[in-house]
């Protein structure tokens, strides 16, 4: 049988903290992910969404208009291949500004310190 803790005994939280990390040593590395990265890939996944949205938008109001003006025109699929051209192009270039943002590229300043961050002696 085991012994009854004594006061020299570390607490049960250490003890258990000691042992497993002999039996998994790289546990400790999981356990304590920070919310940093947590709020990282939720930020990728917000952009990963609006990026879709964006192009979907564009190839969306382009058919839409050239269908429009198909039908009230009278031809059979002219404006249609025209218009959905162009909302594809519009849709990419909206992508294209979104991914090289001044939120998405780090630049430096004139000072040179980079956009986000700041100079240790400051």
């Amino acid at each position: 049988m085991g012994h009854a803790p004594s006061d020299e005994d570390d607490s049960f939280d250490v003890r258990l903290k000691r042992a497993s990390k002999k039996l998994d040593p790289h546990s400790e590395e999981f356990s304590t992910k920070s919310s940093d990265e947590d709020a990282g890939s939720i930020a990728s996944f917000g952009v990963a969404i609006r990026v879709g949205t964006e192009l979907v938008a564009g190839l969306a109001v382009g058919v839409a208009l050239g269908y429009a003006l198909d039908r009230w025109l009278g031809y059979r699929v002219l404006f249609l291949l025209i218009f959905a051209l162009l909302g594809f192009g519009a849709g990419m270039m909206n992508v294209w500004r979104v991914l090289n943002g001044p939120g998405m590229v780090p630049e430096l300043k004139d000072d040179g310190r980079s956009q986000r961050g700041s100079r240790i002696d400051d």
